[in-house]
């Protein structure tokens, strides 16, 4: 298994590979969760709720298969589906535990919420 990379290396390596351009604002970013094979993200409640944002890119790395997944979700589907996510009200942020097995792959599995698929909103597959 390889390193993790960093937000900051898989932007650069998306937008020249792609030819796009990505904010860190709006990036979200995680390697496979150590203990399962998830993706974990906290996004905070606000980046979809505010109207600032059409959509929010999802950056998955995958060190074993050596890929970088680019998902662009609307933030509309995130605001339509609000009360189908688990909420952290701690944090004012929606949790997802996007699945990495292939049979649930970008499937939404944190416990509290409703499995919603994200793999609509797959952009690009860069490997590593």
């Amino acid at each position: 298994m390889t390193a993790n990379i960093i937000k900051r290396e898989a932007i650069t390596m998306v937008s020249r590979a792609f030819n796009v351009s990505l904010s860190n604002a709006t990036t979200h970013f995680a390697n496979i969760n150590a203990s399962k094979p998830v993706w974990w993200f906290d996004v905070p409640v606000e980046k979809f709720t505010s109207g600032r944002y059409e959509a929010l890119d999802l950056l998955l790395v995958n060190s074993d298969s050596r890929l970088i997944h680019h998902l662009r979700v609307p933030t509309a589907y995130l605001r339509d589906n609000l009360a189908k996510f688990h909420i952290r009200n701690d944090k004012g942020s929606v949790s997802l535990e996007l699945s990495s097995h292939v049979n649930q792959i970008f499937q939404d599995i944190r416990p509290g919420s409703e499995n919603l698929p994200f793999s609509q909103f797959l952009l690009n597959t860069l490997p590593l």
